[in-house]
């Protein structure tokens, strides 16, 4: 997995961008402040017997917001805690009684 974060002036977290299921069937999750969620597939442009193509992000099927937030939680990694809890938080209450999709 991997998780790129941008920050603001203030150091306040702008949007992230969250990718998972590597190196197959690979998914992400991206936030911002100003357009919300979105959950893609990723398209990593192979193309057997030819050169592999540019990854594309693609629309894809059901995201599993527990399963994330598990591979976050349970994440090892130097992450600072309170970039941890606000994306954890994040997805808990924005998809708590939603459809995942």
């Amino acid at each position: 997995m991997d998780l790129f974060v941008w920050f603001d002036d203030e150091d306040e977290i702008v949007s992230y961008h969250f990718t998972y299921n590597k190196p197959h069937d690979e998914k992400a999750l991206t936030w911002s402040k100003e357009k919300g969620y979105l959950h893609l597939g990723v398209d990593d442009g192979s193309n057997p017997g030819k050169y592999p193509g540019t990854p594309l992000l693609v629309k894809d099927g059901v995201m599993s917001s527990s399963k994330i937030i598990k591979l976050i939680r349970n994440d090892q990694g130097d992450l600072k805690p309170w970039i941890k809890n606000f994306i954890v938080e994040g997805i808990e209450n924005y998809f708590d009684g939603k459809t995942e999709t």
